[in-house]
């Protein structure tokens, strides 16, 4: 068959892709010669191919021959050529040429980037710095804004999407690719791709695509959202083992704060909670616009904060931790538990003076500074643990399928004035317990010295005080 809109010759639903599955170096695609591939896939392979006329080097994506018969991959393979043929910008990986290899798969010819992708850099570096970030999302922005003139809504907005790519004078160019799930709509307003399912990543999910609802620009505010929490952060908004779960939190959880993993304005806090608003009404109206908001509330001098300083901390983290085949197909009994545990716990210790650093949608982290190592409140701590695990296990209604854990640490933490903004106390993954793990538990840091038996349990940062 033919797309129309790209003139490419496809194979045919159910057809044979004659079995082949590596190109070898050499073979001639279209006006292409294979120097050798690249990379592969689940999708299919990719080949540095150098055109025989003009000598021009390029990145040739051929699809897996399994995958023509299969309808949404051929699909999505066009799908992204029409958004390089319809989105012409200097931040989008640009389209040479397209075609059918002999054997009838579809290939596409883009230009071959040198560099790395964005989720690399945040593994090997952690969070970047407000400039850095700022210099990484304007380009992103304006490929978006961009795109979304044309009626092109992305969705799938995550570090490993963004390219950063070497230009030949030593500098950067970034590159938003992977438009494979994009949103169409030709002119006219019929979408090319239908927009009632649930499509995207679920890390990085807005709700109305959790939901299966329509999208449009402001989906891809949300996913700019995601992504600026994620670089200023070096963590997602939202994290769980389960997928589902995390889902669950994008669609109905607290958003959490910047500032509470990063020494940052707390009015970066309500810029970036705006852009992940659950409602799509209540984001900003377009990507512009959430990148200039971003950029005051970064600069804004009239936000800063007094210099941080270290100081000795106790923690105390209270975590939701459903089983994971529960949130597969939940109940309103089950989700009306979720939501109601985090709430009753931190009204607790805000009574008890601990305020809440960060809300991570299933999870509180609330914490005090203290003067010097006090054994009596390390002590003060843990029995403060054990009044709030007991409210919540005596919680009515209580669903069984619901679990939590408390936790205690003692460390340092870096504060503006009393306000714990960041340190090792904050880094709640280099201590929380293991994800199995339920009940009153703290750190050896918090017990040491205290008469105090606890029970090592799960990879032994933590030991059971219940």
């Amino acid at each position: 068959m033919t797309d129309e809109r790209l003139g490419l010759d496809t194979v045919a639903v159910g057809a044979s892709a004659a079995g082949v599955t590596v190109l070898p170096r050499g073979a001639i695609v279209g006006d292409y010669l294979l120097d050798g591939m690249l990379a592969q896939g689940g999708f299919g392979q990719v080949y540095r191919a150098t055109h025989v006329v003009s000598g021009r080097v390029a990145a040739l994506k051929v699809l897996h021959a399994e995958l023509c018969a299969a309808p949404n991959a051929v699909a999505r393979f066009l799908r992204e050529a029409e958004v390089m043929v319809r989105v012409r910008h200097p931040n989008v990986v640009e389209l040479q040429s397209w075609g059918t290899v002999a054997d009838g798969r579809p290939y596409l010819a883009m230009e071959l980037l040198a560099g790395v992708d964005l989720a690399r850099v945040l593994g090997k570096t952690g969070r970047l710095s407000a400039d850095r970030t700022l210099a990484i999302l304007e380009p992103v922005a304006a490929a978006l804004a961009v795109a979304h003139g044309q009626g092109i809504v992305h969705r799938d907005l995550k570090a490993s999407n963004v390219f950063l790519a070497e230009t030949v004078d030593g500098g950067e160019r970034v590159v938003l690719i992977d438009f494979g799930i994009a949103k169409l709509a030709v002119p006219d307003g019929a979408e090319l791709t239908t927009s009632r399912q649930m499509v995207g990543t679920p890390v990085t999910m807005a709700p109305e695509q959790i939901t299966g609802a329509g999208v449009d620009a402001r989906t891809d505010v949300y996913g700019l959202g995601v992504l600026t929490f994620h670089l200023l952060t070096g963590r997602l908004p939202f994290e769980d083992e389960s997928p589902t779960i995390v889902q669950y939190l994008h669609a109905h959880a607290r958003r959490p704060k910047v500032s509470g993993h990063a020494a940052l304005p707390p009015a970066v806090d309500d810029v970036v909670a705006r852009a992940m608003a659950i409602e799509p009404a209540q984001r900003f109206g377009d990507v512009q616009a959430f990148v200039t908001a971003l950029r005051a509330a970064l600069a804004d001098p009239q936000t800063a904060e007094a210099p941080l300083e270290p100081r000795l901390a106790i923690a105390i983290l209270v975590e939701v931790r459903a089983d994971p085949e529960a949130m597969d197909e939940p109940d309103d009994a089950l989700l009306a538990d979720l939501e109601a545990l985090l709430p009753s716990a931190e009204q607790v210790l805000a009574a008890a003076g601990y305020p809440p650093v960060f809300h991570g949608g299933n999870l509180i982290l609330t914490a005090r500074p203290i003067e010097h190592d006090d054994a009596v409140e390390r002590q003060a701590a843990i029995e403060l643990a054990r009044t709030v695990a007991a409210r919540l296990d005596a919680r009515a209604p209580r669903d069984p399928r619901v679990g939590f854990v408390v936790a205690v640490h003692f460390g340092t933490a870096l504060c503006a004035g009393e306000a714990i903004r960041a340190g090792e106390l904050v880094d709640v993954a280099y201590w929380s317990p293991d994800p199995a793990v339920r009940g009153t538990v703290a750190t050896r840091a918090a017990l040491d010295g205290l008469p105090v038996v606890g029970t090592a349990v799960s990879d032994s940062r933590v030991y059971s005080i219940g």
